[in-house]
């Protein structure tokens, strides 16, 4: 964040994939079902398969949970929230695979080994939430009277940009920390893009303001309130209004 707060990856289809990967096993290891051959799954394989589907189903609700809980309180305490926009598709769509003559055996086992650090990649991208997170963050903060702004990426380069004087320097990914060559700002990286994102949205940087935002900007503004506050205006919606008499 821009105050310099940073949230952990809980990673929780990290901690669960060596269970998962060892009961994946042993049900490929039963008889599985077959309609092409007529063939009915074993009860062991029937119970392996219930034993995965728990694990994912735990895992989505850890998910699920945790976004809503941090999105809550990033709400709770700001009324203006400016995040990147990703596009998750292309960052999670697969490997491109390498056609050539050259059959090798170092040229194969670098196709593999680029597929397994991608499919790897995608499963860290996808285990985060990342949609899922950005959804939440809009709806709470429309039900809050807040205002969300999305920062096009592919313009502002919040990462690649300094907060302090706009210049933009090309980074790899193991760079963690920003050093600017022409104000020598020195910030983390992370922290130097969400600053960056924040300027833009109120356009109080070298960058263009923004036109609009995902979501219109009310009236009357109103601070966004704590975890009380979103449950009360929730329960408001969902009562149902009295109706009038009827003539």
């Amino acid at each position: 964040m821009s105050n310099g707060a940073k949230v952990e990856n809980p990673r929780f289809l990290g901690k669960t994939q060596a269970k998962i990967r060892v009961i994946s096993k042993q049900k490929r290891r039963k008889q599985a079902p077959s309609r092409k051959h007529k063939v009915k799954a074993s009860r062991r394989w029937l119970k392996a398969q219930k034993q995965v589907s728990k694990l994912q189903r735990k895992v989505g609700t850890q998910r699920s949970n945790w976004i809503h809980q941090e999105a809550t309180k990033i709400v709770g305490s700001n009324s203006l929230v400016a995040t990147e926009k990703l596009n998750l598709k292309g960052m999670t769509a697969k490997g491109a695979v390498l056609r050539g003559n050259n059959s090798s055996a170092n040229t194969a086992s670098k196709k593999g080994k680029r597929k397994c650090q991608k499919s790897g990649l995608n499963r860290s991208v996808l285990d985060v939430g990342m949609g899922m997170f950005r959804k939440a963050l809009e709806y709470k903060l429309a039900e809050a009277g807040g205002v969300f702004v999305e920062v096009p990426s592919k313009t502002v380069k919040p990462s690649q940009t300094c907060p302090n004087c706009g210049c933009q320097e090309p980074k790899s990914l193991d760079q963690r920390v920003h050093c600017c060559t022409r104000c020598s700002y020195t910030e983390d990286r992370d922290v130097a893009a969400a600053k960056v994102m924040l300027s833009w949205a109120l356009g109080t940087s070298v960058f263009n303001r923004g036109e609009g935002s995902s979501t219109s900007v009310p009236k009357e503004r109103k601070h966004c309130g704590g975890l009380k506050q979103l449950a009360s205006l929730k329960r408001q919606k969902l009562q149902v209004q009295p109706l009038g008499d009827l003539e």
